[in-house]
This record gives structure tokens, sequence and C-alpha cells, in this order.
């Protein structure tokens, strides 16, 4: 099969778009707003799967043909490199939903030593895995930018105008001596008083 690039450059980052808004939704523990909770979480996972589905669904669709061009196959390793970190999302957001089900199951024991100890640990296992699902959504999404970027260059003439406004096409001039005022010029030994 052979795909062509801008619509292989729109799946991709659309993918990239989709990591990005859920890691954006992400419960933040110690937030009144968006503390975790069982309900979000899991619709954070079947957000999950979702995306996971699709991800599979962009392979299987370039996969189907068995004369794969240098470019399909190329845009096929690019989604393909997603579902790694998608993988250890959905583990991370499954610990935090089993977590938060044992703070729901003893919240009737929290005034217990034990009981403490454990649902101390148990917020601290839920915090750790919002920051790795956090860091593994950006590791889903950050390649497939970049993929896209690849898969669909942008034209010439838009590579001429950013070349144009870069800070590197033309070196900065001099300022004349002249222009300098005499305020900002080194005082003379004399006037320093010596």
């Amino acid at each position: 099969m052979n795909t062509t690039p801008v619509p292989d450059a729109r799946a991709l980052r659309s993918a990239a778009e989709n990591f990005d808004a859920l890691r954006g939704k992400l419960p933040v523990p110690g937030d009144p707003h968006r503390g975790p909770d069982s309900v979000t979480v899991a619709k954070q996972i079947s957000e999950l799967g979702k995306m996971i589905t699709a991800l599979g669904d962009e392979i299987l669709f370039r996969t189907t043909s068995p004369d794969l061009d240098a470019h399909t196959a190329r845009v096929v390793s690019d989604f393909a490199a997603a579902v790694e970190p998608a993988g250890e999302v959905a583990s991370a957001l499954g610990s935090v939903a089993h977590q938060l089900s044992f703070l729901e199951r003893t919240e009737h024991l929290r005034d217990q030593p034990d009981a403490m100890d454990a649902r101390e640990v148990a917020t601290l296992v839920i915090s750790d895995a919002l920051g790795l699902a956090d860091v593994s959504l950006r590791d889903a999404s950050y390649p497939l930018y970049a993929a896209a970027a690849t898969a669909s260059p942008p034209p010439p003439w838009q590579l001429r105008a950013a070349r144009s406004r870069s800070t590197n096409a033309a070196p900065l001039p001099a300022v004349p001596a002249s222009a300098v005022p005499p305020a900002a010029a080194a005082p003379s030994r004399a006037a320093r008083g010596r």
C-alpha cells in the first residue's frame, strides 16, 4: 500500500494531540479541583483504550498490503513505537485505580495506625503512578509530532520565510562609536578624583 505524506502527517499529529489531551486531563494529587478519583481514572483508562485501538487500526490499515513502500513502513513504525509508552500509561492508570479502590475500601479504618500507614503508602503509589503516566504520555506524543513533521515537511517557501526571520540569517549591525552617549563612556582618571 502506498500512503501519501499529508494524510499520514495528519494521522500522526492527531494521535499525538490525543495523547497530549489525555495528559492534560490527568488528576493532580492534592489539587481539590483535579484530584484523583475512581470515576475520572476509569474514564481515562477507557479513553486510553480507545487511543491504543486507534493506534492498532492505523498500523493495520497501512500493513494490509504486501508491497509497503519505505514511507509507509516508516509511518507504521512511528505508530507502533507509540504503543509501548501507551501501554505504560495503561499500567500506571491501572495502578492508580487499584490504589484508589484500596483507599475507598479502607476509608472506615483511616484512624487506625496500621491502616494509616497503608493508606499513606497508597497515596504515594498514586502520586508516583500519575507521574509515570504523565512522562509516558509525553513519550508517546513527542515522537508522533516529530514523525508528523518528518512525514510531511513544510513547503520550500515556508522554510525560506522561516530562514529569513532567523537571527542567524544576518549579523546585527554594529553600533557606531559616535552613537554612544557621553555619559555611557568610561570616565577618565581625572574625573575619578586622582
